[in-house]
């Protein structure tokens, strides 16, 4: 049961409405323009309670996220390189730590920034604003074997695997436009709709997501860089640990005005756990 201390807020998450036929996401080639979508959304009040509050802090196997503390020597996200030789490094040793996972490969990144002009500049992707989880049953195995070698994918789909975001707001700008996470253990099998996503070379699936009453929705308030959020996306066992974790990105109606565009970044990784 959740104290009533903790601070708690109203604001609409933007649900998909369950459709008669299978929609998909169309993935623009250029990062800084929105990608289009077919099927019916609506804007639903939900209640968001300040998961920084909450006396038993969530957890990656339980409620399918947790906030760590996680330095990171990179000064400037936005030097070409900079990512890949110094914060990749960075977030292989914070999961090996923080989930036991022997092994962790990294397959990408995405930086999202608010700004218009500096998105375009930099040719970065705009915040989610739609309720979803990244992988499927279907899509979870199968970006394995697209990702890795045959000799190395075996080796992952022979045990358990995870596929796990790392996000990171730079600085407190994700106050303005934070990222809301469901309690995994509240949304139903149900509320989780297949849906195609469609990029230039190849057809990919995620989730998108229905409201329904049971859920619970938190975010972390003030984050800060040395901060980041450990978002599970996908998780082979079977065993009651949360295996997907629905989130969004929404506009904070209660930040200050003197707040500046968001600026996140997110990394996805595979964990293998021998």
């Amino acid at each position: 049961m959740q104290s009533p201390s903790v601070p708690t807020f109203e604001a609409p998450l933007n649900f998909m409405i369950r459709p008669k036929e299978k929609p998909q996401v169309f993935m623009s080639p250029e990062h800084a323009k929105a990608n289009t979508r077919t099927g019916e959304f609506r804007l639903t009040p939900v209640t968001i309670s300040d998961a920084r509050a909450l006396a038993d802090q969530p957890k990656l196997d339980r409620e399918g996220f947790e906030l760590v503390e996680s330095e990171t020597s990179v000064a400037d996200f936005f030097e070409p390189g900079i990512v890949e030789q110094i914060y990749y490094p960075e977030v292989t040793r914070l999961l090996i730590k923080a989930t036991g996972a022997k092994e962790v490969h990294i397959f990408d990144h995405t930086m999202r920034v608010e700004d218009e002009e500096k998105r375009k500049r930099f040719g970065t992707r705009l915040p989610v604003l739609a309720v979803h989880n990244d992988y499927t049953e279907k899509s979870g195995p199968q970006r394995v074997r697209d990702l890795l070698d045959p000799q190395k994918a075996a080796r992952f789909l022979s045990g358990r695997f995870a596929m796990v975001n790392v996000w990171r707001s730079l600085g407190e700008t994700s106050e303005k436009f934070p990222l809301a996470m469901a309690d995994g253990r509240t949304v139903a099998r149900e509320d989780y709709i297949g849906v195609d996503i469609v990029y230039p070379d190849r057809t990919g699936e995620i989730y998108q997501n229905v409201h329904s009453a049971g859920q619970r929705w938190y975010y972390y308030s003030h984050m800060k860089k040395r901060e980041a959020v450990l978002l599970k996306c996908f998780d082979t066992a079977t065993d009651g640990r949360t295996r997907y974790t629905a989130h969004t990105g929404f506009p904070n109606p209660h930040a200050p005005s003197a707040t500046p565009p968001r600026e996140s970044i997110e990394v996805r990784t595979l964990l293998a756990f021998g």
